[in-house]
């Protein structure tokens, strides 16, 4: 578990790159750990499609296009939706409280400066998780949750802009409050809008990546 988390970590924050080899020695001498419990993080690393094996080459950090970002990110949006509907009659005064309190922890990310992206977006995954684990849908949360973690590393950039961070934050506490005005299908629709929000500032960052830079030799 230590070995997946710290190859999840840099993979999510960018040390390691798309398309990046993962060497076994280089992750065994930064851990002090032997191969064995490596091998096994990157299968499940793998499975979980942060990981891309090779044959006779090794294991290589997942490189995602538009379309993938496309395609999770459309996902996401249903079952994220799905996920408030189903919560929406099992949510308890104490995770209220505990939705109220992540709201409030977001507000300081924002107004520290610079802005706390890093924990912003836990705080981000903290949100949406209570209220898929309150949907009691195991299935629906597993599959959020390896659909989000593909596109981590993507988020932690789209935070970085300060107009969609603001946004980001704007929609959690509106996703709150409808819930507690009893608005169902309004906390739903802000939900779904709140990801593809997320999606269309993925798309801009990938083609300005993706395009040429003019000048130079």
């Amino acid at each position: 578990d230590g070995v997946k988390k710290y190859l999840e970590q840099r993979i999510f924050t960018g040390k390691l790159k798309p398309g990046q080899q993962i060497k076994e020695q280089e992750v065994a001498e930064s851990l002090g750990v032997s191969r064995p419990p490596i091998r096994e993080a990157l299968k499940i690393l793998e499975a979980e499609g942060l990981i891309t094996r090779r044959p006779n080459k090794g294991a290589f950090v997942t490189e995602i296009d538009e379309k993938d970002i496309w395609e999770i990110y459309t996902l996401k949006t249903t079952l994220y939706g799905l996920g408030t509907r189903l919560a929406f009659d099992r949510l308890t005064d104490s995770i209220m409280r505990k939705l109220d309190s992540i709201i409030s922890k977001m507000k300081d990310c924002i107004d520290s400066e610079p802005p706390d992206i890093s924990k912003y977006q836990n705080l981000n995954e903290q949100f949406h998780n209570m209220l898929l684990d309150a949907a009691g849908h195991g299935r629906l949360k597993k599959m959020a949750s390896t659909l989000h973690n593909q596109v981590k590393r993507f988020s932690y950039r789209s935070l970085a802009e300060r107009s969609h961070l603001e946004r980001s934050y704007a929609y959690h506490k509106a996703i709150l409050e409808a819930i507690k005005k009893g608005e169902r299908e309004k906390a739903a629709q802000l939900t779904e809008e709140h990801v593809l929000e997320g999606l269309k500032v993925l798309q801009a960052i990938v083609r300005r990546s993706a395009t040429p830079q003019k000048g130079g030799c």
